[in-house]
C-alpha cells in the first residue's frame, strides 16, 4: 500500500512539474505561431458599423484612413456565387427587403437601409442619405491590400469556403487575413481548404481553451488557430444593466473573473496567439480590456477607440513631463 501511494505521489509530481514547464515554455512541444498577422490592437467591427452603415465601402474607407489595424466582416455567396460582405443571409435587417442573399443574384441585390440599428448598442442609429450597394469582397480585397481583414465565413458552405480562399490567394492575402467560423466543424473546414490561412478560434475550441487552462492541462492542450477572439462579459452589465436581474448580473460577474484571465492570455502570447476581445463601444470597456494586456479591441466605433489611445498617449506624455520638472527641481 505504501508503494502504491509513493508511485501516486511520484506520478503527481512530474505531472505538476512537466505542466508548469509546458505552461511557461509551450512551445517546447507546440507551434509558435510567431504572431502571423500584424497588429490587431484597433478593429473595427463590420466595417465601423457605429460610424457610417455597416459593412459598406464608405464604412471601410473611412476605418482606413483613421488607420485601423484590422477590419472585420462576414461574408455570404449569392445566387451566382459572388461572395458579398453581410453579416446575414436574411436581408431584411439591412435593406428592409424580404429574402436571402443566398437566392439573390448580385446584381438584383437591394441598396442598403439609410438607418440600421446596431447589434451591440441597444439605441445607436446609423443614418445615410445614401444609397449603398452590397461590396464584393474581391473589391474589398482591391481596395485596401495592405489592412489585416478578419473574415466570418457564416453559413461556411464549401463552396463559399473555397471561393474566399481563392479570393485571398488571388490577392497574395495569406499573411494579412484572419478567418474562420464560430462552428469547429465549419472552422476545420477551412483549415483543410487552406491551413495557411491565419485562423480565429471556434466557440467551441474557445470553451475548451478556458476547460484546459482551469484543470491545468493548457500546456498539453494543442492549438491550430492563431486568434483567441472572446467577449467581454462585463460590457453587457454596460449595455443591459437596466433589464438584467440581480442574479443575471452576478452570472456576468462570475463570467468575466473567469473569462478575463492574464495569465490564460499571457500564456497564449507565449504561443504567439493574440487575444480580442468584442465588441466594446465605451471608454470604460476599452479601459477595462487594456488592464488584461488584450492584444486588440473590436469596436463599431474605431474614432472612439483610436481617441481613446490617443488622449492616454498625451496624459502618459504629460505625466512624463511634470515627473522630470519634479525632478529637475530636486536635484537643484
Amino acid at each position: 500500500m505504501e508503494l502504491i501511494w509513493m508511485i501516486v505521489v511520484a506520478v503527481v509530481i512530474v505531472y505538476l512539474i512537466v505542466s508548469t514547464v509546458l505552461f511557461l515554455f509551450p512551445t517546447i512541444i507546440h507551434r509558435d505561431h510567431g504572431n502571423k498577422v500584424g497588429s490587431l490592437k484597433i478593429s473595427a467591427h463590420r466595417g465601423g458599423a457605429g460610424e457610417f452603415i455597416e459593412n459598406t465601402m464608405p464604412a471601410f474607407n473611412h476605418s482606413a484612413q483613421l488607420g485601423v489595424d484590422m477590419l472585420e466582416i462576414d461574408v455570404q455567396e449569392t445566387k451566382d456565387s459572388v461572395i458579398v460582405i453581410s453579416h446575414d443571409n436574411d436581408m431584411y435587417r439591412s435593406t428592409g427587403q424580404k429574402g436571402l442573399i443566398s437566392d439573390t443574384l448580385f446584381n438584383d441585390l437591394p441598396p442598403y437601409s439609410n438607418h440600421l440599428f446596431l447589434q451591440f448598442d441597444r439605441v445607436q442609429c446609423v443614418s445615410s442619405q445614401a444609397d449603398y450597394s452590397f461590396v464584393k469582397l474581391d473589391d474589398l480585397f482591391e481596395y485596401h491590400k495592405e489592412i489585416v481583414i478578419h473574415i466570418d465565413t457564416k453559413d461556411g458552405k464549401p463552396s463559399l469556403v473555397n471561393s474566399v480562399s481563392e479570393l485571398i490567394v488571388k490577392h497574395d492575402r495569406l499573411k494579412n487575413t484572419v478567418w474562420g467560423n464560430m462552428s469547429e466543424a465549419k472552422n476545420d473546414l477551412c483549415y483543410s481548404v487552406n491551413p495557411d490561412i491565419t485562423m480565429f478560434m471556434s466557440i467551441r475550441k474557445v470553451i475548451f481553451t478556458y476547460l484546459m487552462f482551469y484543470l491545468g492541462l493548457i500546456g498539453f492542450y494543442p492549438m491550430k488557430e492563431s486568434v483567441f477572439d472572446i467577449p467581454m462579459p462585463s460590457s453587457i452589465l454596460e449595455q443591459f444593466r437596466d433589464v438584467l436581474s440581480g442574479w443575471q448580473k452576478i452570472l456576468v460577474h462570475i463570467a468575466h473573473f473567469l473569462m478575463m484571465n492574464r495569465l490564460l492570455f499571457w500564456h497564449l502570447r507565449r504561443r504567439g496567439i493574440k487575444v480580442v476581445v468584442f465588441v466594446l463601444n465605451k471608454e470604460e470597456s476599452f479601459s477595462t480590456a487594456e488592464k488584461y494586456n488584450v492584444d486588440g479591441i473590436m469596436t463599431d466605433f474605431p474614432s472612439r477607440l483610436i481617441k481613446y489611445h490617443n488622449d492616454k498617449k498625451e496624459n502618459n506624455g504629460s505625466d512624463v513631463g511634470e515627473t522630470s520638472q519634479i525632478l529637475g527641481k530636486v536635484e537643484e
